[in-house]
């Protein structure tokens, strides 16, 4: 689930529908102003204080569901940036955009900074490096914790 300005009360009692109905699992995201969410800023969580709220308030609800925040949801937020290892050795997620920009494990969400893209029509990824791609800047990962 992304948490936005408009959803963000409802997590809580997500969780505990979720649960009741044998759900494992709620892995929740941070949103970033790209796509959809671009055009729609008062999606946005502006407000740092309310990401404490919602953490401590699924702390003290003692769910039994697993709760996974992205980083930008933990108590430190994200990193400003990681440092790059010269090139994945393996890729564990690879998320597309309706635009076909292709983000290696959320290391670009948000960053505009893809150093790949799929194109529909040929069935072909394309490598457009540049000196701002996701291969090339310290972009951070996104890391998930649990509550």
């Amino acid at each position: 689930m992304t948490v936005t300005s408009r959803n963000i009360d409802e997590v809580l009692p997500l969780a505990r529908t979720l649960q009741h109905h044998g759900v494992e699992q709620l892995k929740l995201h941070c949103l970033r102003p790209v796509g959809n969410a671009a055009d729609h800023p008062e999606l946005l969580v502006n407000d740092a204080t309310a990401y404490t709220r919602l953490r401590e308030g699924l702390a003290s609800a003692e769910l039994d569901i697993e709760v996974i925040l992205d980083e930008d949801l933990s108590e430190l937020g994200a990193p400003d940036a990681c440092l790059p290892a010269g090139g994945p050795v393996e890729i564990e997620r690879i998320e597309a955009d309706p635009r076909g920009a292709l983000t290696m494990s959320c290391k670009a969400v948000g960053k505009d900074s893809h150093a790949f893209w799929y194109d529909k029509l040929t069935d072909h990824i394309d490598h457009r490096p540049s000196a701002t791609d996701e291969l090339t800047l310290a972009v951070p990962d996104v890391v998930y914790g649990r509550v």
